[in-house]
């Protein structure tokens, strides 16, 4: 399988780094997650949009991954919206104290937030090129 430089894999690739930068701040500052936020992350966070990414890449499966990259980055933005910037929860941004990781996580989830829309947008343009 060969991954070109694309707009999807350039959009994964940062939102996986983005994804990780934003967990070691969870790590530093101690912000942790419920087990079913544990697994909606694995899942859908981090390994949706890798999987999805390999499905572009592999004959008669772009559609599939287009449309898994859509939902993988929709469901990333909504979880992350409401649990940075709208519930009311320890992972909300006000809660963060004014130190390096605590700007770090503010910065990460403002920058997650535009990664998703971006991904979202790559999985809607790609499934409408692809249908």
């Amino acid at each position: 399988m060969r991954f070109l430089i694309t707009r999807p894999s350039i959009i994964v690739l940062v939102h996986l780094a983005v994804v990780l930068l934003h967990g070691a701040g969870h790590r530093q500052l101690g912000v942790d997650l419920e087990l079913w936020q544990t697994v909606f992350v694995w899942v859908v966070i981090l390994v949706g949009p890798l999987v999805a990414l390999a499905m572009i890449n592999l004959p008669g499966q772009r559609r599939k991954g287009f449309c898994l990259l859509l939902v993988t980055m929709a469901g990333s933005l909504l979880f992350g919206v409401y649990f940075h910037f709208v519930g009311e929860s320890f992972d909300h941004v006000s809660h963060r104290e004014h130190s390096m990781w605590g700007t770090t996580f503010t910065a990460t989830a403002v920058l997650l937030a535009v990664v998703e829309a971006v991904g979202c947008w790559i999985g809607f343009r790609g499934l409408r090129a692809n249908s």
